[in-house]
């Protein structure tokens, strides 16, 4: 083992340079002290697509388990800035928020935090009068970033948030004191669905099967009309090719050599033919009714891997996973 701990650093570089997975290059820097210099961020290729990580559900103590699809084992890491709080992964990052409304962006990875504006902001945007209507409920279910905050100064945070009342989205960017409000329509058909950041502007699914496009860089929007349904219970998945020209949805019946990871706050793909463990026109789903807390135990258990060749789902996690507060969601791994 001495000898493996005397290679050249040059050497060393070039192995390292040669590791495409996280999992693997976090193992390549604990082999001993002279493998861990050469383990830096600078020696990673910090935009190579990742097979997200299961990040299992809230067991209320300080270590989270993260379970690998690759390699069908399960890790557990220190972290105990996520204890008890609610969690919505994002490029690699959680969007943390406790109870007392503290909220936080933390890279589970190398624990770096980035403080937000309390959760408490939002109740500003509602208004005096409607907190005051009997009892107040409120809770945040999607945060979206537009960019890793380790390779991009210039990111945007968008987030949307509910009350009893009515329901907002909100952006922060570095500096920011507060949460800015987006203008958007009203009413419980545009209650927002599903999120995702691409090409430079954020495109929401509202319940009633509409798509907004929102360009942060002027704050207007743009919207297109489609139908899609959605159930607590995941039975089947339909796949559209978004036309952002004509406006226009076309149901597509592949993907390819792609793989799609879908969750809480949005969806990723990779290309399922770089990585083990992961099959070629699947959509890797898990339950994103964390807030539905009409099950026993907790949420968690509408999690699957959905074939779009024939509709057939399977488990891809052997257990069960469950928490009202935090269920499993994925989550990208990235270097720090």
């Amino acid at each position: 083992m001495s000898k493996w701990a005397e290679l050249p650093y040059d050497l060393l570089t070039e192995i390292a340079n040669r590791v495409k997975v996280i999992e693997d290059f976090v193992s390549f820097g604990a082999v001993c002290t002279s493998w861990r210099t050469a383990a830096t961020k600078k020696n990673f290729d910090v935009f190579s697509p990742q097979v997200p990580l299961l990040m299992l559900a809230d067991k209320d103590e300080d270590y989270r388990e993260f379970y690998s699809l690759s390699k069908h084992k399960i890790s557990r890491i220190f972290l105990p800035e996520v204890r008890g709080r609610e969690c919505f992964p994002t490029q690699g990052w959680l969007c943390t928020v406790a109870y007392n409304g503290e909220m936080n962006l933390l890279n589970p990875f190398s624990r770096t935090q980035i403080e937000l504006p309390s959760e408490k902001e939002f109740w500003v945007f509602h208004g005096p009068v409607e907190l005051c209507k009997g009892e107040f409920w409120h809770y945040m279910d999607k945060a979206v970033l537009s960019a890793n905050p380790l390779v991009a100064s210039d990111y945007v945070l968008v987030v949307s948030y509910y009350t009893d009342c009515d329901y907002l989205l909100a952006f922060w960017r570095p500096g920011d004191l507060n949460w800015t409000k987006i203008d958007f329509a009203k009413g419980w058909v545009y209650y927002i669905a599903a999120m995702i950041y691409y090409n430079e502007k954020f495109y929401c699914v509202t319940w009633c099967g509409q798509v907004w496009v929102f360009d942060m860089s002027c704050h207007s929007s743009t919207n297109c009309y489609t139908t899609i349904a959605f159930s607590p219970q995941t039975f089947k998945i339909k796949v559209y090719e978004l036309d952002i020209i004509k406006g226009e949805l076309k149901e597509i019946n592949s993907l390819g050599d792609s793989a799609i990871f879908l969750g809480l706050s949005g969806a990723s793909s990779i290309e399922s033919s770089k990585f083990t463990g992961v099959k070629r026109n699947h959509i890797y789903f898990t339950d994103d009714w964390c807030r539905i807390k009409n099950k026993e135990g907790g949420n968690g258990r509408d999690m699957g891997a959905y074939n779009l060749e024939d509709g057939k789902i399977e488990s891809f996690y052997p257990g069960l996973s469950i928490s009202p507060l935090s269920p499993p969601t994925w989550v990208t791994p990235s270097i720090s």
